[in-house]
């Protein structure tokens, strides 16, 4: 376990995280701007197979991102999640975010042998139907990073722990119309036009929220996801106090 670098120095370790950063010698990428505080962590997936081949990808297109998270579980860190802007997620959401690149092939058509990972579900919210679940240690990886970035964890990290994909009891599997405008709290990519992220942020709240165990809760996000299109979690919301 190691910490992030935050405002130019090292954070304590991360409780169940394994990270690198570019002072250990990965790759930095150049900040778009500065700014004092973050209030979105933006969840994305790459259509890659490597922490490697996602850095290419991303150079060759022109953007950046604060961290990849490779299949095993292992962070690395290529900005500084406060104070560089990096280009993720689009002009709206770049300036107030970090954000953190899950390696995931995501399309069954682009798995190969030997890939870690494994299973594909019916997915009516993803793009062409189908969706490549990403691994047990990327979920629990992405759980552990939402809990430690919504809890004001260093100077400038100021995400709070709000859900904006949990609308009316489900969980959305596409745009969300406040997304239109900074919108501090957990978000995924698909959020804002695109189509990854949001299995990974319901599996963040089911682990955080819901309070299940890492297997329990993989299952229950399968199960929750395939062939529907959003993830109805009304049986788990708490149950109202009454008078």
């Amino acid at each position: 376990m190691s910490g992030f670098i935050v405002r130019g120095g090292p954070t304590p370790e991360v409780a169940d995280l394994a990270v690198r950063t570019f002072a250990d010698g990965e790759v930095r990428f150049a900040s778009k701007g500065r700014r004092a505080r973050v209030t979105e962590l933006v969840i994305h997936e790459t259509v890659t197979r490597s922490v490697e081949s996602t850095l290419s990808v991303l150079r060759k297109c022109g953007l950046s991102v604060h961290l990849v998270l490779g299949p095993d579980g292992q962070l690395t860190q290529h900005g500084d999640l406060t104070s560089d802007v990096l280009w993720h997620a689009g002009p709206v959401h770049n300036g107030p975010s970090f954000g953190v690149e899950v390696v995931n092939p995501y399309y069954p058509r682009l798995l190969r042998k030997g890939l870690p990972w494994e299973r594909t579900i019916k997915a009516p919210w993803a793009h062409e139907g189908q969706y490549v679940l990403p691994t047990p240690a990327q979920a629990e990886a992405v759980a552990a990073l939402v809990r430690w970035a919504t809890s004001a964890p260093a100077p400038g990290i100021e995400v709070p722990r709000r859900w904006p994909g949990l609308r009316a009891g489900s969980f959305q599997f596409g745009p969300v119309a406040e997304a239109q405008k900074p919108l501090p709290g957990v978000l995924a990519h698909h959020y804002f036009g695109h189509a990854d992220g949001a299995w990974l942020v319901l599996y963040a709240w089911l682990r955080i929220e819901a309070g299940l165990a890492p297997d329990v809760a993989f299952e229950e996000a399968v199960k929750r996801t395939t062939g529907v299109c959003r993830a109805d979690v009304r049986d788990l919301l708490p149950t109202p106090a009454t008078a």
